[in-house]
């Protein structure tokens, strides 16, 4: 289906100048920030925060491609967008900084139904943006591929933009808002494409 992240997957469906299509479903079973604490009752949908940046915010004061490579180089996203699914980021780079007020185009909730789905990684969007930081990944050590179960679960989220970007523009996606600097989870970095609304 797609990627892990705070202890949630994400599917990015697309991401042009009017809007971000995504599915979404939790828990993973991340054993570090799980999204339900263990013998929590079960509520019948989550409620969660999507907060979307243009452009994304800086890494500790810097750019925020510093620190991710492709090829043994320095990543640069006007050369390498074509080539996601091999960037690298170094071990330890900081999070994303806070987004500046004035760069978000997108806040708010959105509710996740209780609804049991079986997601696969990596997922058929596999390439098409970046984790912001290294992740944990729900595949097995030494397996090409795994499925997980998730309980909550939802499927072709459409959202505008708040304020326009542009072809060529790149947007950070956070679920916890960029907060706080050593939060543990990793944000999402698309770039913008010609409009591919459904």
């Amino acid at each position: 289906m797609g990627v892990g992240l705070s202890d949630a997957v994400f599917k990015l469906d697309g991401a042009c100048v009017h809007s971000l299509r995504f599915s979404f479903g939790a828990p993973l079973g991340y054993p570090s920030a799980p999204a339900l604490p263990d013998g929590a009752d079960s509520p019948p949908a989550l409620f969660r925060r999507i907060q979307v940046a243009s452009p994304p915010p800086t890494r500790g004061g810097e750019p925020w491609q510093n620190g991710m490579k492709l090829a043994g180089q320095p990543f640069e996203p006007g050369a390498g967008a074509d080539k996601l699914a091999e960037v690298v980021c170094d071990e330890g780079i900081p999070s994303l900084d806070a987004a500046n007020p004035e760069t978000v185009v997108l806040d708010e909730w959105f509710r996740v139904e209780k609804q049991e789905a079986t997601v696969d990684f990596p997922g058929e969007d596999h390439g098409r943006y970046l984790l912001a930081i290294g992740y944990w990944s729900p595949i097995p050590q030494g397996q090409p591929t795994a499925q997980k179960t998730v309980a909550y679960y939802g499927d072709r989220y459409e959202m505008e933009w708040t304020r326009p970007v542009a072809v060529g523009d790149w947007v950070a996606v956070s679920f916890d808002a960029f907060f706080p600097p050593e939060r543990d989870s990793s944000d999402v970095i698309i770039p913008i494409t010609e409009c591919d609304c459904p």
